[in-house]
């Protein structure tokens, strides 16, 4: 009988040095092998099970395959720019990184440094563009400046994951974190402040999109347009228990698919007096030809959110 957690040490385990086409590699051959299992024993409800497993997961992975490297070669044509994650700057790095893990189900794919120059990276998956397997946006968790009393701000409405399995309720309150809202989705808050939606479904990666409150939708839209060529749609609020957006609010993506990669949500701000706050660090925009090394800026357009332009090569 096959184990299901070799593969698992082959898509998690590795994820860090797998060659492009090795996950999907191994998933065929487990798939080839729980079939000629099957086929011996037809009778078997459990032979059969774990067929049906593999086989799903080598569509899944192949599918991804396919639209990766039609986005990577998007990218490094210059055709298309690359949402590739988030970064938050917080007082108790250790917290957050659990409620991440425990409670949403990320993976730590990198925890480098210590002290104040820690740095932890966490995704659904592999970040790599190059890998079969991978084209996960990151959330990066980074230790706060000494003295300083990092505070969420209200720019930052929320960060929404999507994600194919239970999120771990009880999780929420081991690791710290707040429970505001649970009945078709899930309204929380981590330990550090960060506000995050969660919901129950299938997304090709799970960390969906990232809400701004900025004064004016419009200006903004049109300068990250310009700027980064997004393309930009209302936003599909497809959970029927979740808030509605604010009317008037935008949703910026890359490509032609805004289920595909992360995204950002425009809203209009009911706040008069709109604070970046020092939590959120910056999004993260990879992108081929003059951006051939990392630099960052901040336009009062976007209230001021630091937008984080980094080579390609950080993505392969």
């Amino acid at each position: 009988m096959l184990a299901v957690s070799s593969l698992l040490g082959l898509s998690v385990g590795s994820a860090r040095s797998a060659r492009a086409g090795e996950v999907l590699d191994g998933l065929i051959k487990y798939r080839d092998d729980a079939k000629a299992a099957f086929d011996a024993d037809p009778s078997d409800e459990v032979l059969k099970g774990q067929l049906n497993f593999f086989e799903k997961q080598v569509e899944k992975t192949r599918a991804n395959a396919e639209f990766l490297s039609d986005l990577r070669g998007k990218v490094e044509s210059g055709e298309l720019n690359y949402a590739g994650g988030l970064r938050f700057a917080v007082a108790d790095v250790d917290a957050e990184v659990d409620f991440w893990t425990k409670a949403l189900g990320m993976r730590v794919a990198a925890d480098a440094g210590s002290g104040e120059s820690r740095t932890v990276t966490l995704a659904y998956g592999q970040t790599s563009l190059s890998v079969d397997d991978g084209g996960k946006a990151e959330v990066v968790i980074t230790q706060a400046l000494p003295g300083v009393n990092p505070e969420v701000g209200n720019v930052l409405s929320y960060v929404a994951v999507t994600v194919p399995f239970g999120l771990r309720v009880s999780q929420i309150y081991d690791s710290g974190g707040e429970l505001l809202y649970g009945f078709g989705f899930f309204d929380m808050r981590s330990p550090n402040g960060i506000p995050v939606r969660g919901q129950v479904a299938t997304r090709r990666d799970p960390l969906e999109v990232i809400a701004l409150n900025v004064k004016s939708v419009r200006e903004a839209e049109k300068f990250l347009v310009a700027e980064f060529g997004f393309t930009s749609r209302k936003p599909l609020d497809d959970n029927s228990y979740a808030p509605k957006s604010p009317p008037g609010s935008r949703l910026l993506y890359f490509g032609n698919d805004p289920k595909k990669t992360l995204g950002i949500i425009l809203q209009p701000s009911r706040e008069r007096n709109l604070q970046t706050g020092r939590v959120l660090d910056g999004i993260s925009i990879a992108r081929a030809g003059e951006a051939a090394s990392a630099s960052t800026f901040a336009d009062a357009r976007v209230a001021n959110v630091p937008f984080l332009l980094r080579p390609l090569a950080d993505f392969k």
